[in-house]
């Protein structure tokens, strides 16, 4: 069995790793890393035509947005996701390209390679074991308890078993059912992200209380507050929360995460919590319908404004900000992960907001609260622990994210521990 990784190895971004076994190749994931020039996308992934399986894990970009690559490259295999997976794929791979052309970047793909990643899609349940069509794989779907949809993924193969936790919580969250894969026993390889291995997060309950008190202050003394937001769980998650604003504040949303609150209202998802609670907020929300209105609502007072983009890359934020950066009563809050690179952290750290070739300094309070939907270095150190593989592969993390789980890992395990580079090849079990 060889493993080998294209993306999100030493870094967070474009993740893809790929199964070399009985003569038979299947990746999970594939993902993009979005920079300052664009996007970039797995690396070494040569004759995709060839493979036999691509097993998407969720539907954040950086797992699915190489998707359509695929396919501009001639993939012939299955595409196993859940169907909500799909739904919200379909809606981002879309908005991506989209915005690319806005941005004069050039795609790597044409929009009808979107199209075609529904051909090969073949939908999985939850908790139920599947095979693949050429009986090399069985897999299941367990619960991830990062977004709505997403999954890891337990691997039978050549009498081992793999499991490659993707974007994982462990931890209670609004949204989410947290993820029990911890408890899992007998794993031969467990492949698991480390974007927080190097630091904790703070209490939940702290973080929302501290959210809740800057909008309110914000508003009582005359400011408005906008929130950037992931479209995918994210925003759902502070809808949630700003339910407990007064009913006299008006919230607005805009963006991608109107159309996924709709997905996550109507699922079946059995994993997602709080339904009811993202279903009021719904009837309650002021919606943007005219990209003509956020010209007027950025400059308004005494309004909370949720939209996309997360990390401030494009899309309807960046209009919100023009009006915001030079207004010192406003406030803006980041409630995600701010990629090394993205407007986001240049925000964050150099209070300066490009917008195509212009730049802005930034005036209004900026502040960060930890909502994250990956779980944190105490949840991390607990699984590797408790499910003690035989072979520990740390990815998905800044490289002192995965040095402290390395260091840790030597320590406190048994087994193996593996820290790889873009492009490393892993073999296992090949004396047996």
């Amino acid at each position: 069995m060889k493993i080998i990784f294209h993306g999100a190895a030493q870094e967070v971004g474009k993740s893809c790793i790929e199964v070399q076994t009985g003569g038979k190749r299947y990746i999970m994931d594939a993902g993009i890393k979005f920079t300052k020039d664009g996007a970039e996308y797995p690396k070494f992934l040569d004759k995709v035509y060839e493979l036999d399986g691509v097993f998407l894990s969720h539907a954040h970009l950086d797992h699915s947005g190489a998707l359509p690559l695929l396919e501009h490259k001639n993939l012939k295999c299955p595409i196993y996701c859940t169907n909500l997976t799909w739904k919200i794929v379909n809606l981002l791979l879309e908005d991506n390209y989209h915005l690319e052309k806005l941005k004069h970047i050039h795609p790597a793909y044409v929009e009808r390679d979107i199209t075609k990643v529904k051909n090969d899609l073949r939908f999985v349940t939850y908790d139920k074991q599947y095979e693949t069509h050429d009986g090399k794989v069985k897999f299941s779907y367990l619960n991830s308890g990062h977004i709505p949809g997403g999954a890891s993924i337990l691997m039978e193969l050549e009498g081992k078993k793999l499991l490659y936790t993707a974007d994982v919580n462990t931890e209670d969250t609004n949204l989410m059912v947290p993820s029990d894969i911890d408890q899992l026993q007998d794993i031969d390889i467990l492949i698991t992200e480390n974007t927080y291995g190097d630091r904790e997060h703070p209490s939940k309950k702290d973080e929302e209380a501290k959210f809740l008190d800057m909008v309110k202050e914000t508003i009582k003394d005359g400011g408005s507050v906008l929130v950037p937001a992931f479209a995918v769980g994210r925003s759902q998650e502070i809808m949630i929360l700003l339910e407990q604003l007064d009913e006299d504040v008006p919230i607005y949303l805009d963006g991608m995460a109107r159309k996924v609150m709709t997905l996550v209202a109507d699922s079946d998802d059995k994993y997602i919590d709080n339904r009811d609670a993202v279903e009021r907020m719904m009837k309650r929300v002021k919606y943007i319908k005219k990209p003509t209105e956020r010209d007027h609502i950025g400059k308004m007072k005494g309004v909370v404004i949720v939209t996309t983009s997360g990390m401030v890359q494009g899309g309807p934020v960046m209009t919100y900000m023009k009006h915001f950066v030079n207004r010192e009563e406003n406030r803006v809050i980041m409630t995600g992960y701010q990629a090394n690179g993205t407007n986001g952290r240049y925000i964050m750290e150099e209070r300066t907001f490009k917008e195509h070739h212009h730049m802005y300094k930034v005036h209004c309070d900026i502040q960060q609260v930890d909502f994250s939907a990956h779980y944190g270095q105490t949840s991390i150190r607990d699984m590797m622990r408790k499910i003690n593989p035989e072979h520990l592969i740390l990815q998905h993390g800044d490289v002192g994210a995965l040095t402290e789980s390395l260091d840790y890992a030597k320590e406190n395990l048994k087994g193996k521990t593996y820290m790889p580079e873009i492009g490393e090849v892993l073999t296992f079990y090949e004396d047996e």
